[in-house]
């Protein structure tokens, strides 16, 4: 059986890399389109859709309890009280229930109003902001709301004895805090991250072969290189030494096994010897009885196809081969990318190697 020399090839850096190049377009499309879709919806709904500005005004408080809190377990009125008391219908029928609301026939838009309780440091000295979209009626709510906090309110707390008014505000136009550019420089940066994760998972996990020296790494197998390498007749004439019948098999259902044939013809031809006989045999995925004529070929030329997911096809079938005792001598990287092959080499593009007939 067949067996794969996965453990003795290590992770390629500068292979990785230059495929990484090889996506780059990619990685600007899918980084614009991630910018398009999160940077525009944040642009959409804070800008576009967002809420308008709002007019504040913060209104500080004393407040005196009838027993004052001094140990761990006495009553007082926390934040979260505080805001659950200026939410409550009781609150909001005090406010409403004033003499200057009684005969008013509020705009719908002038009633959009907010409360909002904090208790920075001392239990004894909270904070309440009111908020709407118009000043008036910020300046109107917060007249009131400072009534019923001294008046009503206060009275309606057994365990308090007073709230009174220490401080009021300027009122303020506070806008909502959208940040666009941010957004977007965010959106592009996590866009691009996760998509240069996405493209190194794809690179590593695709089983691809890119490079002739992969083919014996991975697979043990002897290689011709590309059909444009410079060593390419040097090793056919080396490899296939004393052999006349040479079969030519795709690896893949993808290659015409004719096509390899003359073009292998084409770049040796004047340098072999002209009783050798390269015939096409098609491949074992396609045709399994093949098996036959390749054993019977005195040398067997597996053409690979060069790409990605193109390694498990091979390993299917080196198993075949492997199962009908056929013997491969050499193999040939075909549609290979050339410009990556010369540039993880370091190569400068060179005149094809002459070699004496074999």
């Amino acid at each position: 059986m067949w067996e794969g020399s996965y453990e003795s090839e290590p992770f390629d850096l500068r292979l990785t890399v230059l495929r990484m190049f090889r996506n780059l377009r990619w990685i600007v499309l899918f980084t614009l389109l991630g910018t398009l879709i999160f940077g525009g919806g944040y642009y959409v709904k804070k800008v576009l859709l967002g809420e308008k500005p709002r007019y504040e005004q913060t209104i500080t408080c004393k407040i005196e309890y009838t027993d004052p809190p001094v140990q761990s377990g006495d009553y007082y009125i926390n934040e979260m009280t505080w805001n659950t008391y200026l939410d409550s219908g009781e609150f909001r029928r005090m406010l409403f229930n004033l003499p200057q609301f009684a005969t008013m026939d509020l705009d719908p838009g002038m009633i959009e109003m907010e409360l909002s309780a904090a208790v920075a440091s001392d239990i004894h000295v909270p904070s309440v902001t009111v908020s709407t979209f118009h000043e008036k009626a910020t300046e109107m709510f917060s007249d009131a709301v400072q009534t019923v906090l001294e008046g009503e309110f206060a009275e309606s707390l057994l365990e308090v004895a007073s709230i009174r008014v220490i401080d009021v505000s300027d009122i303020a136009l506070v806008r909502p805090d959208v940040r666009p550019l941010r957004a977007v420089i965010l959106s592009a940066l996590l866009s691009c991250f996760f998509t240069v994760i996405m493209m190194l998972l794809r690179e590593i996990g695709a089983d691809s072969i890119w490079l002739p020296a992969t083919l014996h790494k991975r697979y043990g197998l002897k290689t011709l290189g590309t059909i444009h390498s410079e060593e390419f007749c040097e090793n056919a004439g080396y490899l296939f030494k004393n052999l006349q019948n040479i079969a030519v098999c795709a690896a893949d259902d993808k290659i015409n096994p004719q096509d390899a044939t003359r073009s292998v013809k084409e770049i040796i031809q004047g340098n072999e010897n002209p009783r050798k006989n390269w015939f096409a045999v098609p491949s074992p995925i396609l045709c399994p009885e093949a098996a036959g004529t390749l054993r019977q070929a005195e040398g067997v030329l597996l053409v690979v196809e060069a790409g990605m997911n193109v390694g498990k096809p091979l390993e299917r079938v080196l198993e075949y081969f492997a199962t009908q005792d056929v013997k491969v001598t050499a193999a040939l990287l075909w549609n290979a990318d050339e410009e990556l092959i010369r540039e993880y080499y370091f190569a400068r593009t060179k005149k094809r190697m002459e070699t004496k007939a074999v």
